[in-house]
């Protein structure tokens, strides 16, 4: 009987290994739902859209490797190269221009080797970048920065706006105040988001969990808009500004019994002298009972000496006795005469404001600078650091939408490896069996027709099983079997060479059932057979 368990329980692992794969296979050939400005998931053709920069400092491959599951198709774009600088470039169809609409960028990062000090951001690439792809490098200037970082103290998923400054022509980097951990190390796959409304109020996400909102013209350091006014710079304080709020007491004189030369501490006039201190007695003396070592060679070794001890006669003290000291009652140290409010006070001084000539006003920071191509460009120590499913849309909707196929998929398949890799194999089992059976729902009702055969099949195996169990050849009498166990005693007993034993019908029959449930579990994880991901149109 238990035997048939098994064997549904292979067949049951099957349908969930076929129904596992299927996701997956779904995951790694998912496009989105709605319009995109640009979706890149590094399938077959993925290198004719992207450029590797050609400057000297950057000596990092990548490398187009499955980065997830096993799932044969499912690949993502590696830096391969540890302890070394990466760059590579792909241009937009066109350009994005963001007026008053929702702005999204999303993707996911796998840290192979965890990330102990790496970055893992991207960079969306000023409009005219697209021209000049095989030059960008760190100095191509970007409107946003995001994604994570992780080194030593820094642990943050970046998300830097660059805005320029149209009275000076300055660009300056604009950073989000209070961002998130990255989550990034634990060697897993982790999905970033960020989301730009029109509204100026955006929100990073990490793993569809939102982790941070905020307000473009609020929390971004520093602001966008510079202060109307600003501190004079060649305004100076007058020399006769007094800012000190106190003054001593012109009229306060040191009392006539306050003793400056009197010390803090004294000596304690009640102390005593411990009854046994030896005055004349030395705290560390030469070892009495050390004797010179019968191989000293005095002339080789120099005059020996025995070893310094502490002097077993000091238990309660030695030398000079000095009494303690204590604090001295009649101490007043330093006399001060005390404040009074100073009447020549006028308050804390600070140069007089003018109006900001660099003074500009932009309300609408979500209307960002056009962007035509997305870069990354990064040092990695560890390496290994994957990237797959870069989304730049307008609708959260449609990034939701592909993380829940793409993301959350993975996710669930990763969490269930380490489940099964971590401690608490019972705990594990019953929750890797719930799992199973709430697969097995999900396929019945979407192929019944496969699922009521794959229970037919096991009913027909227990039959069997059964029948096998129970049949005459099966069943010896309890003295023969007795009696053999009492030879195999005595042969043990002699420690006598015997000849083999023959094989029983009861071994055969076992060997027969186990053919028989390994040739039916081959069968049915035959079944399973990776689908091909279809090349994605452009």
């Amino acid at each position: 009987m238990s035997k048939a368990l098994l064997a549904c329980a292979l067949f049951l692992l099957s349908v969930s290994a076929v129904k596992s794969s299927e996701h997956l296979q779904a995951a790694a050939s998912a496009v989105p739902d709605g319009e995109y400005y640009f979706f890149e998931s590094f399938g077959e053709g993925w290198k004719s859209k992207w450029v590797n920069t050609t400057s000297d400092e950057y000596t990092g491959e990548w490398e187009w490797e499955k980065g997830y599951s096993d799932v044969s198709e499912d690949y993502g774009l590696k830096m391969g190269s540890a302890g070394q600088k990466h760059a590579l470039s792909s241009a937009f169809e066109k350009a994005i221009e963001v007026q008053d609409s929702t702005f999204v960028v999303q993707y996911e990062v796998k840290a192979t080797n965890g990330l102990a000090c790496d970055g893992a951001y991207i960079k969306l690439l000023q409009k005219g970048s697209a021209k000049q792809l095989s030059k960008f490098d760190n100095n191509v200037r970007y409107t946003i920065m995001f994604g994570p970082d992780r080194c030593g103290s820094t642990d943050k998923v970046h998300f830097i706006l660059q805005h320029q400054n149209p009275v000076t022509k300055q660009w300056e980097e604009k950073h989000a105040k209070g961002t998130p951990a990255s989550s990034a190390a634990d060697k897993m796959t982790h999905l970033y988001t960020l989301i730009i409304r029109p509204d100026n109020s955006f929100e990073i996400k990490v793993d569809m969990q939102s982790k941070l909102k905020g307000d473009l013209l609020k929390d971004l350091e520093p602001a966008v808009n510079p202060p109307k006014e600003i501190d004079d710079p060649e305004d100076v304080k007058p020399a006769d500004w007094v800012d000190e709020p106190k003054m001593d007491d012109p009229k306060a004189t040191k009392p006539e019994d306050w003793d400056e030369t009197l010390p803090e501490y004294i000596e304690d006039a009640n102390a005593k002298k411990p009854s046994g201190w030896m005055d004349d007695e030395p705290l560390r003396v030469p070892d009495p009972e050390a004797k010179k070592p019968d191989d000293w060679d005095d002339e080789e070794d120099g005059d020996w000496e025995a070893p310094i001890i502490d002097n077993p006669k000091c238990k309660v003290g030695c030398g000079e006795w000095k009494r303690p000291t204590i604090r001295n009652p009649a101490y007043k140290g330093k006399w001060y005469p005390p404040k009074i409010d100073n009447p020549a006070y006028k308050g804390p001084w600070a140069p007089r404001k003018i109006p900001n000539k660099d003074w500009f006003e932009d309300l609408h920071p979500h209307n960002m600078h056009p962007m035509d191509a997305i870069g990354i460009e990064l040092l990695t120590n560890a390496g290994g650091i994957v990237f797959d499913n870069i989304l730049i849309t307008n609708s959260e909707q449609v990034a939701t939408s592909l993380a829940e196929k793409t993301w959350k998929v993975r996710n669930k398949e990763e969490a269930a490896k380490a489940a099964k890799n971590a401690p608490g194999m019972v705990q594990n089992l019953g929750k890797a069996l719930n799992d199973m059976q709430a697969q097995i729902s999900e396929l019945y009702k979407e192929k019944p027709v496969v699922v009521i055969g794959i229970f037919g099949v096991c009913a027909l195996m227990m039959i069997l099983l059964v029948y096998i169990c129970i049949s005459p050849a099966q069943s010896a009498p309890k003295a023969k079997e007795a009696s053999s166990d009492k030879k195999v005693d005595d042969k043990k007993k002699t420690d006598e060479p015997t000849p083999d034993d023959k094989e029983t019908t009861e071994d055969k029959a076992e060997d027969a059932e186990d053919e028989e449930i390994e040739e039916i579990s081959t069968t049915g994880a035959s079944s399973s057979k990776p689908k091909k991901r279809s090349s994605r149109k452009d």
